[in-house]
């Protein structure tokens, strides 16, 4: 326990900033390498919509482990975990398509980074939890958040 404490402190005293000229994705970082395939998708969102590639890698390890089949109990789908509404209106028509899949969760995860001013723990949090109740009542909207957004963090800081 006392060393999950540090890591959290230690993720929540590191500077995330993520932007396009922030770093190469280090596909090796995680617990699971990202796939080939997929880094080559991450690399080429995350430089579209101008977000760091190791923050879409983490997001995408703890949402579906890099699985473009996973679907969540709640119905989210494919590797970054869209809901169909969320999905839709990002334009992915087929959310079990990685491409389409990360391609819009990129996109979705740059329009919360401007919406947040760039904080990170609001940005994901509201990817976690929705933005309308992040807006409301911060990152720690619920606990299922506050330990998305933790975790999302430690891979992240990995990566980096």
């Amino acid at each position: 326990m006392k060393k999950l404490i540090l890591a959290v402190a230690a993720v929540a005293v590191f500077s995330l900033t993520p932007s396009a000229h922030a770093t190469e994705l280090n596909a090796a970082a995680f617990p699971l390498p990202v796939p080939q395939y997929l880094a080559g998708i991450i690399r080429d969102a995350a430089k579209k919509f101008g977000v760091d590639p190791n923050l879409v890698a983490a997001m995408a390890f703890r949402e579906s482990r890099f699985e473009s089949t996973a679907v969540s109990r709640r119905g989210a789908q494919g590797i970054m975990q869209l809901m169909p509404r969320t999905a839709r209106a990002l334009g992915v028509s087929d959310a079990f398509d990685p491409k389409q899949n990360v391609f819009g969760a990129t996109k979705y995860l740059r329009t919360l980074l401007d919406r947040f001013g760039g904080d990170v723990d609001k940005t994901l949090a509201a990817y976690n939890a929705g933005p309308e109740l992040v807006a409301k009542v911060g990152p720690g909207a619920t606990q299922e958040a506050v330990a998305y957004v933790a975790a999302v963090k430690s891979y992240y800081l990995a990566a980096r």
